[in-house]
């Protein structure tokens, strides 16, 4: 696992999920994101859902969602259903609904839960429009069993592997966490834009972290970068 596409490795863990579950169920549109301990999403993957719409959802939308992680990280529901837990005439009632998803043609909702140390880490979300329907309670039962499988490779597979490496770097360049975060990206072939997106930050502060990195780091340039941290990713045990 030592290579270049170290870095690529979480995307693909969560597009190859989303592919999954959505093999089995019928979708509109679903995402993949982490959870960060502020509760704000990091390093979204989605299908059929465009970034300006994650954009709003966190910018506006996140708190009134009755789904919001931070509602649930102290119950052991591993698969929320929104209209299970509201009934759906107060689902339809909901700001949330009125302003965000039925704009967007998408009515019901059941997300995934995946957690570390009673934490919860990552979520996968699944929408469905009203044409398609809500999900049924064998659509649950499938989410409930796939669950656990998905959340045991996060949490054996990614987690250590992100971790070992965010340690590494981190201790051997003396980066901030925001430098770390800037810097998965780079390897990950984000240009600028993207960082400054995927991170909630302006374009100025991106190129500034980036500076810092280089610095830090003893190069001049982002391939030098590249280079330079794969090299020592290469040879971790």
């Amino acid at each position: 696992m030592k290579s270049i596409e170290i870095p690529n490795f979480p995307r693909d863990f969560q597009r190859e999920s989303l592919k999954l579950v959505n093999g089995l169920l019928e979708v509109k549109s679903s995402a993949f994101y982490l959870v960060a301990p502020n509760m704000r999403h990091r390093g979204v993957v989605t299908y059929n859902l465009d970034r300006e719409a994650d954009r709003r959802y966190e910018r506006r939308y996140m708190q009134l969602d009755p789904l919001n992680p931070s509602l649930h990280e102290e119950n052991s529901e591993s698969v929320i259903h929104m209209d299970s837990i509201l009934g759906p005439g107060r689902v339809e009632q909901l700001a949330y609904y009125q302003d965000f998803l039925k704009p967007l043609g998408l009515r019901y909702v059941a997300d995934m839960f995946f957690r570390a140390d009673g934490r919860i880490i990552a979520v996968i979300t699944l929408l469905r429009s009203l044409e398609q329907g809500d999900f049924s309670p064998e659509h649950l039962n499938v989410l409930r069993t796939l669950q656990p499988f998905l959340e045991y490779a996060l949490n054996t597979v990614y987690l250590p592997e992100r971790m070992t490496e965010r340690r590494t770097i981190e201790e051997k360049y003396q980066l901030t966490a925001r430098e770390l975060d800037v810097l998965e990206l780079v390897l990950s072939g984000a240009a600028n834009k993207l960082i400054a997106s995927e991170l909630n930050l302006g374009l100025p502060t991106v190129k500034t972290h980036l500076q810092h990195i280089y610095r830090k780091t003893g190069v001049a340039t982002r391939t030098e970068l590249v280079t330079k941290v794969i090299a020592d990713l290469k040879v971790l045990p």
